[in-house]
C-alpha cells in the first residue's frame, strides 16, 4: 500500500481505492496501522452501517468497530438522504480519513430515464467535487469499492490507486507473518508463493487454511501442488474461465505449427530478452469447427511450458455492463501470472453483429495487447475470419495466423490411433493390429471428417462392441474380455454420422478458401504411406 500511503501523506482531500473484497479486512487493518503510526484515526461508513464507525486494531490484531456519536443520520424521505456521509464529512471539524464504501455503481454514466436516479447521480458527483475544493483540512475520504469507476470530469481531479495482485516477494513475507506453517523455512514459502501467483494474499490464506484442515498431515514438499490446485478451482470462480496447466497433450498432426510453438518457446528464456526479442504478441488458429482449435492450444501449453487459460470470448458478452470490468480483471491476472497463453475460443462470434460491447471489448484487447511488457502470449479461435475487424489481423496485433484445416490421410491414421488406444489396449505404446489394406478402408470411408467427428465414431463404436460383447459376459474378472475394435465397427458408426465438411460443404468450403487466403499452413504436405498421391494405381486396393 505504498502508493496509496504516499497520496495520503499528500493530504489528498478524496482518493478512489480499488480492492477486491477478499482484501477488504487487511486493507481497514493496514490503513488503521497507517493511522496509527501518523495520528490519525480511521472512519468507515456504508450504507448497512447507516452510521459513521472507528475503526482500531485490538491487541490481538482483530478490527474493532466503534460508533462516532456526533454523527446524527437523517431520515432517509429523500434518496439523496442516504448519502448525507458527505456533508457530514464537509462539516467535521476534526481530522481522520473515512472510507466511504461502494458508491462506485451511483457514480456511472447511465441512459436511464429514472429522473430521481439522474438527480442523486448528479448530487453526488457534485459532493464530490466539493470535497476536493477543501485541501489541507487533514482530512481525506476514500471511497472503496472491488472496481473503481469515476467518470470523466471527476477522473481529471480524483486519484485513484488500484490493489495489484502481489509480487513473489510480497507473498513471502505475508505468509511467513500469517504464522499458518510455522514450521515452513523461507525457500519452502518461496514454492507456495509462485504456485500461488494470481491470487491476492487473503485468498492465498484461505486456501491455505482449507489445505491444513483437508491435509492435517500436509508436507513442505507437498503443499506447493495443492497448494495450485486450490488456485485453479478458485480461479475459475473467479474469472469465469479454466485454467489448465501443462499436461501431455497428443495431437494427431499439424506438425508445422507445432514446430512454431517449439520455437517460441526459446523466446521466453533470458537471453532472449538481452536481444530485444520477444514471444509474439498474438495468433490466431483459423479453420472449421471441429478441427482441434482448442486442442492446439493444449498442445501449444504443453510445447511451450507454460499454463493456460482459456476463456469462451463470447461468455463476456453476457455479463452486459461488467464485461469490460471482467476483461480488465483477466487482464491483469495474465500480467501477474507473466508466462501464460490466454486462450480466447470462437473470437470471432461476438463480431458477427453490429453489437457497441463487442467492439468496445475489442478495442480494450488491442491495447492491452499493443501495451503490455508480460510474456503473455495470446491466443484465439476463428472460423470465419471475415467477421474480424481488419485491425485486428494487422502485424503487431495477431502476429501468426495458422489454418486448421481438414485433417488429411497420414493426420486421421494418427488421430484414429489416438482415440483407439484409449479403449483397445492393443493400440498402447504405437502398437497397430490393423493392415495397411483396413487402414486404406477406414480412411476413404472417413474422408472430410475432421477430428471431433472421429473421436465420436471411436467413442461409438467402443461402446457398441462393450454392449454387444462384454456387457453380457461375467465381469469378475475383465482381463478375460478385453475390449477389441474391429473395422467393421469403426466404418458402421461412420455411415451413422454426416461430417460436417458433407452436410455443410458451401460453407465449410468458404471457411477454408479464406483460411487459405490470409493464414500460414498448419501441417506440412502428407507424406505418409496413406497418402492419396502414394497410390499405386496398378494395385488393386479394395
Amino acid at each position: 500500500m505504498t502508493a496509496l500511503e504516499e497520496l495520503l501523506s499528500r493530504n489528498y482531500p478524496i482518493v478512489a481505492c480499488e480492492s477486491p473484497i477478499a482484501e477488504r479486512q487487511r486493507f481497514f487493518s493496514k490503513l488503521v496501522n497507517y493511522g496509527k503510526a501518523a495520528n490519525i484515526q480511521v472512519f468507515l461508513w456504508n450504507l448497512n452501517f447507516g452510521c459513521v464507525k472507528k475503526l482500531t486494531n485490538g491487541d490481538d490484531n482483530k478490527l474493532l468497530l466503534e460508533d462516532l456519536s456526533c454523527f446524527l443520520p437523517v431520515n432517509k424521505q429523500n434518496r439523496e438522504n442516504y448519502f448525507e456521509i458527505f456533508n457530514f464529512w464537509r462539516a467535521y471539524k476534526g481530522t481522520g480519513i473515512l472510507i466511504i464504501e461502494n458508491i462506485y455503481p451511483w457514480l456511472k454514466e447511465s441512459e436511464t430515464q429514472d429522473t430521481d436516479l439522474f438527480l442523486v447521480c448528479q448530487w453526488l458527483k457534485s459532493a464530490i467535487a466539493n470535497l476536493e475544493l477543501e485541501r489541507s483540512t487533514g482530512k481525506t475520504a476514500i471511497l472503496l469499492g472491488p472496481s473503481a469507476e469515476i467518470t470523466g470530469e471527476l477522473g481529471s481531479i480524483v486519484p485513484l490507486w488500484v490493489q495489484e495482485l502481489p509480487e513473489t516477494k510480497e507473498i513471502v513475507s505475508n505468509l511467513i507473518a500469517s504464522n499458518i506453517f510455522p514450521s515452513l523455512n523461507p525457500n519452502e514459502w518461496e514454492a507456495v508463493a509462485v504456485s500461488s501467483a494470481g491470487l491476492y494474499i487473503a485468498d492465498i490464506i484461505s486456501c491455505l487454511e482449507a489445505i491444513k484442515i483437508d491435509f492435517p498431515a500436509v508436507n513442505s514438499s507437498e503443499l506447493p501442488s495443492l497448494m495450485l490446485g486450490k488456485k485453479t478451482q478458485l480461479l475459475k470462480r473467479l474469472y469465469d474461465c479454466d485454467f489448465v496447466l501443462p499436461s501431455l497433450v497428443e495431437l494427431g498432426g499439424l506438425q508445422l505449427m507445432q514446430e512454431s510453438f517449439k520455437r517460441f518457446k526459446a523466446l521466453l528464456a533470458p537471453r532472449a530478452k538481452e536481444y530485444n526479442l520477444r514471444v509474439p504478441k498474438g495468433i490466431l488458429l483459423v479453420g472449421p469447427p471441429g478441427t482441434g482449435k482448442s486442442h492446439s492450444a493444449k498442445a501449444c501449453s504443453q510445447n511451450m511450458n507454460i499454463p493456460l487459460i482459456m476463456i469462451d470470448w463470447g461468455n463476456f458478452r453476457s455479463f452486459g455492463n461488467l464485461a469490460e470490468i471482467k476483461l480488465k480483471r483477466l487482464f491483469a491476472l495474465a500480467d501477474r501470472l507473466n508466462q501464460v497463453i490466454v486462450y480466447f475460443d470462437d473470437f470471432d462470434k461476438s463480431f458477427a453483429g453490429d453489437d457497441p460491447l463487442a467492439k468496445r471489448l475489442a478495442g480494450q484487447l488491442l491495447t492491452w495487447m499493443q501495451e503490455r511488457q508480460s510474456d503473455v502470449l495470446v491466443m484465439a479461435s476463428v472460423n470465419r475470419m471475415e467477421w474480424l475487424p481488419p485491425e485486428l489481423t494487422r502485424a503487431g496485433r495477431f502476429d501468426y495466423l495458422f489454418k486448421i484445416d481438414l485433417p488429411n490421410e497420414g493426420e486421421r491414421h494418427h488421430i484414429f490411433k489416438i482415440h483407439a488406444s484409449r479403449f483397445d489396449k492393443r493400440f498402447a505404446n504405437g502398437g497397430d493390429p490393423w493392415s495397411d489394406q483396413q487402414w486404406r478402408r477406414i480412411l476413404k470411408e472417413t474422408k472430410r471428417c475432421v477430428g471431433s467427428e472421429i473421436q465420436t465414431i471411436v467413442e461409438r463404436a467402443a461402446a457398441s462392441i462393450f454392449a454387444e460383447t462384454i456387457a453380457i459376459e461375467d465381469n469378475s474378472n475383465l482381463k478375460n474380455f478385453p475390449l477389441m475394435l474391429s473395422v467393421e465397427a469403426i466404418i458402421e458408426e461412420r455411415r451413422q454420422i454426416k461430417p460436417l465438411a458433407i452436410r455443410e460443404a458451401d460453407r465449410v468450403e468458404s471457411m477454408r478458401n479464406k483460411a487459405d487466403a490470409q493464414a500460414l499452413p498448419s501441417s506440412p504436405i502428407d507424406d505418409s504411406k496413406f497418402a492419396i498421391g502414394d497410390l499405386d494405381i496398378f494395385n488393386s486396393i479394395s
